[in-house]
């Protein structure tokens, strides 16, 4: 059996800090696998790891898994889901000999400068799983009948991410001098269109009737359109407002468009 919930939390943080990545306020899944069997708990706990490096990999974040320790849940060993960047609060060690990939609680402390035996990488934590045993099935004298009528002690998993981490991390990884570059998998919208206002109200109806059809074709077509519609801004300002939202493909209509009979466009 395997239950999962979605919901905000809180942590009493003094004050948010690392941008997006800390805050007093974050969204977090958390799921919770049942099992009669350690086999049974070991082939879980192994698809949960292949579905959540998918789930990294769709987000645009190259993750990794190290191995953490147990903590106060366990005594076993654990696994993280780190993404390398400067802006990382964690640090993982990359064996070079091996390759093992660790956390660097698991690290002896006299190693944990030596950059002879290990690759130290910047990165953020974005998701961990660990066993859980029978510690809390045990506590709440939780058990199942076996299949050969025998009461058996329940095996338990827990599995974590936290979707506003990772939106934060997106945001870490994908970026320039000018803002945000979403991701095509996770971006708010596909398409952000930018329409250039003339002096002339006649051209400025034709703009307006081009971009309601240019944004009916494209929602037809299942693509998710923002329009940047403003009166009284800038050329300059909205498209430095497009680069700072970040989304995939600007489309851009105009006078000078409306004249080639075109739309300007510019991926991010």
């Amino acid at each position: 059996l395997a239950l999962y919930k979605i919901q905000d939390k809180f942590r009493n943080e003094p004050r948010a800090k690392s941008g997006l990545l800390r805050g007093r306020e974050f969204s977090m899944k958390d799921l919770y696998s049942f099992h009669l069997t350690e086999d049974d708990f070991l082939d879980f706990y192994e698809r949960v790891k292949a579905a959540y490096l998918s789930v990294y990999r769709r987000c645009g974040l190259n993750a990794i898994i190290a191995a953490a320790s147990g903590g106060v849940f366990t005594t076993k060993h654990s696994h993280e889901f780190q993404v390398p960047t400067p802006a990382g609060e964690d640090k993982i060690y990359i064996d070079r000999k091996t390759g093992e990939v660790m956390n660097k609680e698991i690290v002896p402390e006299v190693e944990q400068e030596n950059e002879d035996k290990y690759e130290i990488v910047k990165s953020i934590e974005v998701g961990n799983i660990f066993p859980l045993e029978c510690r809390f099935s045990n506590a709440f004298d939780l058990k199942a009948q076996g299949a050969d009528g025998k009461i058996l002690d329940i095996i338990m998993g827990c599995y974590g991410i936290g979707p506003s981490r990772v939106m934060g991390s997106i945001v870490e990884v994908h970026h320039d001098e000018r803002g945000m570059m979403w991701p095509k998998a996770v971006a708010p919208y596909h398409v952000h269109v930018v329409s250039l206002t003339s002096k002339d109200e006649a051209v400025n109806s034709r703009i307006e009737d081009s971009v309601n059809s240019l944004m009916e074709d494209l929602e037809t077509a299942d693509v998710e359109v923002l329009w940047d519609d403003r009166e009284g801004v800038s050329a300059g300002e909205k498209f430095a407002d497009a680069d700072l939202i970040g989304i995939p493909l600007r489309l851009v209509v105009s006078a000078k468009s409306l004249a080639d009979g075109s739309v300007e466009w510019k991926e991010r």
